[in-house]
């Protein structure tokens, strides 16, 4: 049984008391309402290196803990998401519960069409279901969204960024040419494992959030193409990094 609307229960636990619990780390301190959830390695260094401090040792998220940091000059807070799915979920949940209320999340995205190379950022105005958590959390539906207001911001801070719909997956492996093929023919271009379950969370909690993407590697269209290739490099994610935090600290001196 997935979502339904006749099941008016509650939760056999919440986030707010796994972070209570002896499972977390049995306090609920509270975060930054604004918050940058990055989907990606290496990304968090080149922020500390600038100043940005330690806030949480460990975010008491169920599927394994990670550390909160805060810029140095904002009321900021960012972080490592996890990977997949269900820990993007886990971690939304568990940011909700100690205080975020706005989110950017920015992460890497596989592209599978001439439309997106690698480097280009990609600003997704909905992300296809391909993934099993958004399923516990509304109605069986194509597609998620964004917070239309706040993608509007995003699309303002990378002008160069294209809005187009992405897929997110469950299964790495099972990008297959034809499934690839049917993505094309929606209007996808890009697939990632998180921004679709992002979408479904944030509605139901009444988070506002949107995500950019980098494409970081170029998928064949058919066999006997060139072949996959892998082009995410340490600069262009320093760069990343550093984009998002000047954009989000825009945002905290507006409110």
């Amino acid at each position: 049984m997935w979502y339904s609307r006749e099941d008016r229960s509650a939760p056999v636990f919440t986030a707010a008391q796994h972070a209570e619990s002896r499972h977390g780390d049995g306090e609920r301190r509270r975060l930054p309402a604004l918050c940058i959830l990055f989907y990606m390695g290496g990304v968090i260094a080149p922020l500390v290196e600038q100043g940005a401090v330690c806030v949480m040792e460990k975010l008491p998220r169920f599927l394994g803990g990670t550390p909160v940091y805060q810029l140095p000059d904002a009321p900021v807070c960012f972080l490592d998401g996890g990977r997949g799915a269900p820990q993007a979920a886990d971690t939304l949940e568990t940011l909700y519960a100690l205080g975020v209320r706005q989110v950017l999340t920015a992460g890497m995205c596989g592209a599978f069409s001439e439309q997106a190379g690698v480097g280009d950022r990609i600003l997704p105005d909905k992300a296809f279901i391909e993934e099993g958590t958004s399923l516990h959390y509304a109605e069986p539906r194509l597609f998620s969204t964004p917070s239309g207001a706040f993608l509007e911001k995003v699309r303002r801070w990378f002008p160069e960024g294209k809005c187009l719909p992405v897929v997110s997956t469950d299964a790495v492996f099972r990008q297959t040419y034809e499934k690839e093929a049917l993505w094309r023919r929606r209007g996808a271009v890009g697939v990632d494992m998180e921004t679709s379950a992002l979408f479904t969370v944030a509605e139901y909690l009444g988070v506002e959030i949107a995500a950019v993407l980098t494409v970081s590697d170029k998928h064949p269209e058919a066999p006997g193409g060139k072949g996959w290739h892998w082009g995410m490099t340490a600069q262009m994610r320093r760069e990343f990094a550093e984009r998002c935090a000047a954009r989000m600290r825009e945002i905290s001196r507006e409110k």
